[in-house]
This record gives C-alpha cells, structure tokens and sequence, in this order.
C-alpha cells in the first residue's frame, strides 16, 4: 500500500515539473499512467491496440506535408491568403436563380462544395488533429522525430511569416451572396483551440521546442483572443444561445488558461453556468438544438462543448458538474434527457440521420468521474457495448477513450 501511494507521489511529481503549464483538457496525472501501463505492459489490450492506432497515424504524418492556408484556391476578400477561408457547410446555390445567388440553406445536408481543399476548413483540422497525434506520440515513445514533425507543422502555421494563418476567422463559414463572415464561422476555431495548446504543452519537454516556439505560438493565441473578445464577429458571437455560443465559450475559456487569465476563465465559465437557464428546457432538452434537422448530433456536441468547460472549471476550482441554476438547470438534467435512448426509449425529433450513441461517451465518461459514478459508469459501459457491435475501424471518439482510461 505504501509503495502504491509513494509511486503515486511520484507520478505527480513527475508530471508537475514536466508541465510548467496547465492542461486544458488532459489530465497530467492520468497521462502519466497511460504511460506507464503502457510501457509496463499492464494496459488493456483495447488501448494498448489505441496506442498501436496512434503510432501507426503519426508514422504516416511524418512523410506528409505540413498544412497551410497559402493552399487554398479561393481568395477571401482582402486578397491575402493568410486570411482562413471556408464556407458554411448547409447551404447551396439557390436553383431559382441563374447565378445561384443568394445561397440558401438545407438544414443538415453538407453541401460538398463546401468540404473541398479550395478552402482551408479541412486543412485546418488536418493541421490541428495533426499536431495532436504527433505530440501524444512524442510524448508515449519519447522520440523527437515525432516531436520535430509537430513542431514544424506548429510553425508553418503559426509561425512562418511565408505560410502562417492570420489570427482570426473573419471569413469563416462564409455564403456567397448572404455574408462574407459571420459569428457562426468562430465555430472553426474550436478545432484548434481543442487540440493545438495541449499539444504545445506536450512538446514543451522536447529539445526541439525552442524559446522563440513558445513566444511566437502565445502571441498568435493572444491576439486570437483579442480577436474573439473585442472584433464585431466575436462580440456578436458571444451572444449566440446555442451549440456556437457553448462553443465560444469554451474557446474564451480555454486560452485564457492557456495564456493565465484564470479571471478571464473564471468569468467564462461562470457565464456558461448562467447560460443553461435558456439553453435547457424544465426537462433538461435543449430546444435550439432540438429544432434542428440532426436534434441528437447537435444536442450532443453543445453538451460537449459544456462538459469541456466543465473540465477546465475544475482545473480552476469551480465546480459545474453540481452547478444548478435557480430554475435547477444542470448538466445532469441535460445528460439525463438525452440517455434513455439507451434503453429503447424512443426519440420523438425528427432526423435526418440516425442516432450516433458515441457521441455521448467523453460527456458522459467527464460526467462519470464527478457524479452519479456509479449510474454513469453503467450507462458509458452500455455506450461502449452498443458502439464496439457496430464499430468503424476509425472512431476517434472511442480511441480516445480507450487511449485514457486507465484500466
């Protein structure tokens, strides 16, 4: 018991000198673990076939090319390249007009024009889930080409003035013929915000991640900060009720602990506790996301929005898993509403696309870890059944849980 708890001691030693900084979605103490069991040969066989996935990922990135926005085909309106780029996903050239101006939209049917490399939306994802792969792989294996290949996939983005992105997302989920930006497009973000500063941490031990890294990729964050804090966009994208405000919260409260304003955090996450007395009906539904075509997708992807800032209030000391509003609205109420799909219970939303129960595993694992454990834990095992009977080889989703949950 004794060697158990000062092996335990050490871990966290270990990893709270190796981190200078705070995580904002892993957890240092259970990485360390994974290490471990990992490297021991103690793992489970589900995630040490993750780890093999993961290797196997970053092996391929290191013979790839390094994403850039100078790739795109169109021009935004400035004319500069380094200006991101995309088009909002649901809407289509209207067929009652020659020019097919204005675009008009179709609730949940992606329009293919808009997923193409003529702009940067999937490079963007490439590059961030990129850097992701290969700094967890640097991180398990301890070997720098891995480290090397995040690190210039860092700079050819953020750092080199030939190829960089501009700091902010004035073009994003843009419509021809209705608007050449909209608030809606700060959703775009989220995708580097997730991955990008946990990986900057990850490659903050390497001997190639140099001072000027370090200084350059904050003052990128920082300004993207300002960006979504004070620009038109971002203002009126702090106003949004649904999944894209959730959304922008999260990124406000992430690069503030990324760059320490836990004030800023502490404010953010404060406003997202407040946010469920209307994002929740007295039932725990979320009705702007109910009204939508995919109602179970986009009721689960606000509510991971809000559980990620429920991990990064508890890196603060707040506590939003037992956060109820004076109306008792709470992120139980909504994870309530939306899991008895598992046993059968129909869902009365029409759809149109089915139900993808793994959307709720990192909410509902997130959840497990601070309350009802136990009713949880049963319902993310159910999850986990359903799921793995009718498994895709490549499910990001429960790779990375396999990948962090430690047994």
């Amino acid at each position: 018991m004794e060697k158990t708890i000062f092996s335990l001691i050490i871990i966290c030693f270990l990893s709270a000198t190796t981190f200078s900084n705070s995580f904002i979605g892993l957890d240092s103490l259970s990485l360390a673990k994974t290490k471990k069991m990992i490297a021991n040969g103690t793992a489970s066989i589900e995630t040490r076939i993750t780890y093999q996935k993961l290797i196997s990922k970053a092996d391929v990135l290191l013979k790839s090319p390094n994403p850039t926005v100078m790739h795109k085909t169109l021009i935004p309106p400035t004319r500069d390249k380094h200006d991101y780029l995309s088009i909002s996903r649901y809407w289509w050239p209207n067929p009652d007009y020659k020019d097919g101006l204005p675009w008009t939209k179709f609730d949940g049917l992606t329009n293919p024009i808009t997923q193409t490399d003529d702009v940067d939306r999937k490079r963007l994802g490439v590059m961030s889930k990129g850097v992701w792969t290969l700094s967890l792989a640097y991180y398990f294996t301890n070997n720098e080409m891995y480290a090397q290949k995040a690190i210039s996939m860092i700079e050819t983005w953020f750092i080199n003035p030939n190829t960089l992105m501009n700091p902010h997302l004035e073009f994003a989920q843009s419509v021809p013929g209705i608007a050449i930006g909209r608030p809606s497009g700060i959703l775009d973000g989220r995708t580097i915000v997730r991955f990008v500063p946990d990986a900057i941490h990850l490659l903050s031990t390497s001997k190639h991640w140099l001072n000027s890294h370090q200084e350059i990729t904050t003052d990128w964050f920082s300004e993207y900060l300002t960006w979504l804090k004070e620009s038109d966009l971002g203002i009126k994208g702090s106003k949004q009720e649904n999944n894209h405000g959730s959304w922008y919260k999260y990124q406000v409260a992430s690069l503030g602990l990324f760059l320490g304003d836990t004030t800023l955090t502490k404010k953010t996450v404060q406003l997202a506790q407040k946010s469920l007395d209307n994002m929740l009906d007295d039932k725990g539904g979320q009705p702007l996301e109910l009204a939508r075509t995919r109602p179970f997708f986009y009721s689960c992807f606000n509510l991971q929005a809000l559980a990620n800032i429920a991990v990064i209030a508890d890196k603060i000391g707040i506590d939003m898993w037992h956060y109820e509003t004076d109306s008792k609205k709470s992120l139980a109420l909504a994870i309530n509403y939306l899991t008895p799909v598992l046993e059968g219970k129909e869902w009365h939303n029409n759809m149109l696309d089915e139900l993808d129960y793994t959307a709720l595993i990192p909410i509902v694992s997130e959840a497990s870890k601070k309350v009802n454990t136990e009713e949880y834990n049963k319902i993310l095992s159910k999850i986990i059944k359903i799921t793995e009977e009718d498994r895709i080889e490549q499910n990001e989703v429960l790779d990375a849980y396999y990948l962090f949950k430690n047994d």
